[in-house]
């Protein structure tokens, strides 16, 4: 929610709090983009970040709603990268999403990402849960199929039960999963390079879930922006360090909730950032 603090002359001023990492139903989450806003809106934020895992096909309904409800609303993009055996998710902000070099390049991203996602079904068939394509893609608005979608055809058909813990997903679909493949449709370097070029700021998402910092540096020195410190599954502990961090190497400092529009998970707001707390060079971009 919008906090409130006094300032030197003791009036009360209303501080801008931000929500910079989200998903529609454009990529793994459930929400339109028109439904986040609304939503967003409601929460009494005073923006939100459009984070779609790489597609930027639902931006232009996101800014339109932005500008109907009176919103501040920044079009981002999260792209799923590997570099040296390590997965990082990099989210872009203020990308230009009519850029050519950029549509192209997701292209290929969402077909290798299809590729992927039936790989991974032929796994879950060896384990006995067999699904066709059309359960998983249905009637999509764009081509993005990932793990969620998995997931949630799965339960569809009655293959697993609610799984509340999420135990069986990460049997499944984890990381360590019987069905998981790794991302290797982009290297990170490769998609820093590519939000830059399209008029992006390029941040690395939650950091604390990779329990590994050795490639920060490289990161840095090929044009990484800023860190996601704040962000839900982060501890007080976690977020210390990479405050600590970002400031070591000269980041800007963000967060987000990673919000999906998934009942019982991250609501809108959690892991949010008052823009005093730090320099966000792109929100008013």
């Amino acid at each position: 929610m919008r906090k409130v603090k006094e300032n030197k002359s003791g009036r009360r001023q209303q501080r801008m709090a931000f929500d910079l990492h989200t998903h529609t139903l454009y990529s793994d989450g459930v929400s339109t983009p028109e439904e986040l806003v609304k939503r967003a809106k409601e929460k009494g934020l005073t923006g939100v970040a459009l984070t779609d895992h790489d597609t930027v096909d639902g931006l232009p309904a996101f800014l339109a709603a932005g500008r109907a409800y009176g919103l501040v609303c920044i079009p981002g993009v999260e792209l799923s990268t590997e570099l040296e055996g390590v997965e990082f998710h990099i989210l872009g902000y203020q990308v230009d999403h009519t850029h050519t070099g950029l549509r192209e390049r997701l292209k290929q991203v969402l077909a290798a990402r299809r590729e992927r996602a039936r790989r991974m079904l032929e796994l879950l068939a060896r384990h006995g849960m067999e699904l066709e394509w059309e359960e998983i893609v249905g009637d999509k608005p764009n081509a993005f199929v990932g793990r969620f979608q998995i997931y949630q055809a799965l339960k569809a058909k009655k293959l697993i039960g609610p799984d509340e813990d999420r135990k069986v997903f990460n049997y499944l679909l984890g990381t360590q999963g019987v069905a998981y493949i790794p991302h290797r449709e982009l290297s990170t370097l490769e998609a820093i390079a590519l939000i830059r070029a399209a008029g992006g700021w390029p941040v690395l998402a939650h950091p604390g879930r990779l329990g590994n910092d050795r490639l920060l540096p490289t990161l840095v020195d090929h044009g990484l922006a800023g860190l996601e410190v704040y962000y839900p599954e982060h501890s007080p502990a976690v977020t210390a360090k990479y405050l600590t961090l970002a400031r070591k190497f000269g980041l800007f400092v963000t967060g987000g909730s990673d919000y999906h529009g998934i009942p019982q998970e991250r609501d809108l707001g959690d892991g949010q950032i008052d823009e005093q707390e730090a320099y966000l060079p792109f929100l008013w971009q």
